[in-house]
C-alpha cells in the first residue's frame, strides 16, 4: 500500500512539472504611425544578448507579423518582451493561443528618417499612374512616357531638393506619374516621378521635394523646369 502510494506521488510530481506547449501570434505597430514595424525582437527576458541560449528571440516580419511557439511551465500567463531600438520595451503578459496588435511606443531618440539623395539606394518598385491630380485632364500625352530602373535612379540623383515656391512656380503639374518606393539603408521611403520633371520622396511623416535641372535630363520628362527667362516673358 506504501508503495502504490510513492507510485501515485511520483507520478504526481512528474505530471504537475511537465511544460506545456504555447501558441502565440499577432502584429506589432507604431503607436503613432499605426504602421507595421520590422524586425522587433520578442522573447522571454528583457536583454539584447541574441546569443544566450536562455534568450532566444523571434523576429517581426516585414509586416509586423510575429508567431511563436515554445514550451513553458504554465500556459494560462504568457510572459513576453517586445524590443527594437528606438522603442519602450514592453512587457506583456499573454493567455495561451492569443492573437495581439502590440504599439509600441517610440522614444524621444527615435528621429524622423529622411531621405539622402547624395547617398546611394535601391529602387524596389515602380509603376505608372495618370491619377495626380493636375488642371491638364488631357492625358493623351501620358500615353508613351515611361522611364525605367536606370532613368529613375539617374532622375534621383542628378536632382536637388527645392522649396514649395520653387515647385508651384517652376515645373508643370501633370496627370501621369511613376512611383513605388525605394531602399535607403534600413528604411524604406515611397517616391512619386511627376513628368513634369519634379518629385517628391516620402517617410511616414516627411516629404521632401527634388526638381530637376539639367538640361540633358529633360528628355526624361513631358516638360522641362521653367528658367528665370521663361518666368519674364
Amino acid at each position: 500500500m506504501r508503495q502504490k502510494f510513492l507510485i501515485i506521488f511520483i507520478l504526481f510530481l512528474t505530471l504537475g512539472s511537465c511544460d506545456c506547449q504555447y501558441h502565440l501570434s499577432g502584429v506589432v505597430l507604431d503607436k503613432l504611425t499605426k504602421k507595421p514595424i520590422e524586425n522587433v525582437a520578442i522573447g522571454k527576458m528583457d536583454t539584447s544578448d541574441l546569443n544566450n541560449s536562455f534568450n532566444r528571440k523571434t523576429m517581426t516580419g516585414e509586416n509586423g507579423d510575429y508567431e511563436i511557439y515554445g514550451f513553458a511551465g504554465r500556459c494560462n500567463e504568457i510572459t513576453m518582451f517586445f524590443s527594437k531600438d528606438g522603442y519602450e520595451t514592453q512587457k506583456i503578459i499573454f493567455p495561451n493561443n492569443s492573437t495581439d496588435t502590440i504599439l509600441l511606443q517610440p522614444t524621444n531618440k527615435l528621429q524622423a528618417a529622411l531621405f539622402d539623395y547624395k547617398k546611394g539606394f535601391e529602387i524596389l518598385e515602380f509603376e505608372k499612374s495618370n491619377d495626380y491630380p493636375s488642371s491638364d485632364k488631357n492625358t493623351t500625352a501620358c500615353i508613351n512616357w515611361a522611364l525605367d530602373k536606370f532613368e529613375i535612379e539617374n532622375i534621383i540623383q542628378q536632382s536637388k531638393p527645392i522649396s514649395g515656391p520653387e515647385w508651384h512656380h517652376l515645373f508643370g503639374h501633370y496627370p501621369c506619374r511613376i512611383h513605388g518606393k525605394l531602399l535607403q539603408g534600413s528604411t524604406k521611403f515611397e517616391y512619386s516621378i511627376n513628368s513634369g520633371a519634379w518629385f517628391t520622396v516620402s517617410s511616414p511623416d516627411t516629404t521632401l521635394m527634388f526638381g530637376s535641372f539639367k538640361e540633358e535630363n529633360n528628355k526624361y520628362f513631358l516638360d522641362s523646369a521653367w528658367t528665370e527667362d521663361e518666368m519674364e516673358e
